[in-house]
């Protein structure tokens, strides 16, 4: 490695966004800069000159106190592609319990505890990605979207432990108590216009019906309709088919 792959990194880490490859970059950077610093000073002692007559001891430099080595690096590379985790249990918790849990289960994952960036979990209020890297040379994977509920993002966080992941996800707080989940993710993607307007929920099902329906049906329901606009009650009774 050269100095020209130390100001290559610098350029990369100046564009990088994603957290776990700028962890990446100022780690390589870190250690490189280290590794040319020492190949100087050791060329530089080789080229001096002793001068007998001017023999000085220097005293040695005292290293700073609480100055850590680097952390080791991730064993493996997320070039490698990710395993998808289908196996984990979910505890919805009880009744208006503050949080879930989701426990994945990984052979020895305490290895990875204190390694930068070699465990990760990003969480958005309708989903949650962990990602585990370098765990016996494979990269592992658990993304869920369209989840039950919003959660609290804030209040959303994961444990290592020796052989599994705990994922703590917060629930939002209802009106009268926090939210019940019965299942992970919805089976079907959340309509957030329909919760947001009931009525308009109800006038796109009366278009679908005209839509589909007969003449007689639809006369009742463009009635209807017209009715809803002028503000008028919009009392819909189907007509009855004739036997």
């Amino acid at each position: 490695m050269s100095a020209a792959d130390l100001r290559e990194i610098s350029v990369l880490l100046q564009t990088a966004k994603r957290s776990y490859v700028r962890s990446m970059l100022e780690r390589e950077e870190a250690l490189l800069s280290a590794k040319l610093a020492a190949d100087k000073k050791t060329d530089t002692k080789r080229n001096e000159t002793v001068e007998v007559e001017e023999v000085k001891a220097t005293p040695p430099v005292p290293q700073a106190e609480g100055v850590k080595a680097a952390p080791p690096a991730p064993p493996a590379s997320s070039s490698k592609g990710w395993i998808s985790v289908d196996k984990f249990a979910f505890d919805p918790g009880e009744y208006n319990s503050k949080s879930l849990s989701i426990y994945v289960n990984l052979a020895n994952i305490i290895s990875l505890k204190e390694v930068e960036g070699a465990i990760v979990c990003d969480f958005t209020k309708s989903s949650f990605d962990l990602k585990v890297v370098g765990l016996q040379g494979k990269n592992y994977r658990l993304f869920k979207d369209n989840l039950s509920h919003d959660i609290d993002v804030e209040k959303c966080r994961y444990i290592v432990k020796k052989d599994k992941i705990v994922i703590k996800l917060g629930k939002v707080k209802g009106e009268f108590s926090y939210d019940s989940w019965t299942e992970l993710c919805c089976t079907k993607k959340k309509s957030a216009s329909a919760k947001a307007d009931p009525q308009a929920s109800i006038m796109d099902m009366m278009k679908n019906m005209y839509d589909e329906g007969d003449d007689k049906m639809k006369k009742v329901i463009g009635e209807a309709m017209m009715k809803s606009r002028s503000g008028e009650k919009m009392d819909v009774e189907p007509p009855v088919p004739e036997l």
